[in-house]
């Protein structure tokens, strides 16, 4: 069967830079990020489908927004029945804001790239594992510390950031020591790096590439971008590289759209940059580009479709590993029905940017994507 050459994509969980949340606020209520995309032909048949499953859910309102859904997880075990009887490929990114912030501390700051090392399979591991340690261990006073670095850009601030990753590594009491004396030993590298380079080179090497939204304001922290680069070369996997009259349909982004449409041409590029990333589930190397076109949610059934499956997986996992919800009921089927449907050859399914501890409390065996 022939994938669809049309996806629909809409993101839950209040995005925006990471690095303008408030230390007051931080990740309180809405902890998860999620993207999901899905492809389809949008015919009539689906759109009838679709209508009659609202009717007997009663869900009455023009425009099915993932609370809707959430609150309905039968009509929600339905569409699933419908999707994928009509084979529709899934793709969700799924992403813990904290551990998205760490993990760009153990990119940048820890273990900075310096060449085609830094993206083999074990120095993946490496990171991955650095970064689970620390997201599970050290005061969230480091990651606000890293996100106001962001904002400042100020070298001393950056330096005495180094400063506390290692102190903190060096006193942590918690299991595995060595990945602790790694992260020391790591750091102290880098810092003395950071030290050697003029200032305005090491500040940029420390920090996260920026993009810049319509006004021309800095944004540093970007999971919605990361996630979605991800899943236009998850799609890529899918189709074995044959993106030409492929369609992205992006639910309306005002703030973000340019950058949307220049970091997709971005990673477009990596190919012919040299740039390599092994990963099972995605793939970077683009022969062809597809189109990306942003749509009103009230005006694409696909959009509120895509807005249903982000939602309620984001929803979900802030009760049950948050909110103490029971990981029984319709909910539970649902969410392990999205689960259960990956398929890592063909790069569907959901991706998890957390730690393997949340991963494992979810009931899932975390799986290396290198």
């Amino acid at each position: 069967m022939q994938p669809p050459s049309d996806y629909y994509l809409d993101e839950s969980g209040n995005t925006g830079d990471l690095s303008n949340v408030k230390i007051d606020s931080y990740f309180v209520e809405q902890r998860m990020f999620g993207l999901a995309a899905f492809g389809t032909d949008l015919d009539d048949d689906l759109i009838r489908q679709f209508g009659a499953i609202k009717a007997a859910h009663r869900i009455q309102a023009p425009e099915v927004k993932a609370k809707h859904a959430y609150d309905k997880p039968p009509f929600m075990l339905e569409l699933l029945d419908l999707l994928m009887a009509r084979s529709c490929p899934i793709f969700i990114e799924l992403v813990d804001k904290h551990y998205f912030v760490v993990a760009n501390i153990i990119e940048r700051m820890v273990v900075p790239y310096v060449g085609e090392c830094d993206v083999e399979p074990k120095t993946l591991w490496i990171k991955g594992v650095m970064a689970d340690y620390m997201a599970l261990y050290a005061p969230p006073d480091l990651a606000h510390a890293f996100t106001a670095c962001c904002q400042s850009r100020d070298h001393a601030a950056i330096r005495e950031l180094y400063k506390a990753i290692i102190r903190w590594a060096q006193e942590s009491p918690y299991p595995p020591q060595e990945v602790a004396q790694g992260i020391v030993r790591f750091a102290q590298d880098s810092l003395k790096d950071y030290r050697k380079l003029p200032k305005a080179r090491a500040v940029e090497r420390a920090l996260p590439v920026p993009d810049a939204n319509p006004v021309g304001k800095l944004l540093w922290v970007l999971p919605n971008l990361t996630s979605f680069t991800n899943i236009y070369a998850r799609i890529n996997h899918h189709r074995a590289k044959r993106m030409s009259g492929v369609t992205l349909f992006h639910d309306e982004q005002l703030q973000f759209g340019d950058i949307f449409q220049q970091n997709k041409q971005i990673a477009e590029s990596f190919a012919e940059l040299g740039l390599k990333l092994p990963l099972k589930t995605a793939d970077f190397e683009f022969w062809e580009a597809a189109e990306l076109k942003f749509l009103r949610s009230h005006e694409s059934i696909g959009i509120q479709i895509a807005d249903i499956l982000a939602g309620f997986c984001t929803r979900y996992v802030q009760d049950v590993v948050w909110s103490g919800a029971s990981r029984q009921g319709d909910k539970a089927v649902a969410f392990d029905r999205l689960v259960g449907s990956a398929n890592r050859n063909r790069g569907t399914g959901i991706n998890f940017v957390a730690p393997d501890r949340m991963l494992h409390f979810l009931g899932i065996a975390p799986l290396p994507n290198y």
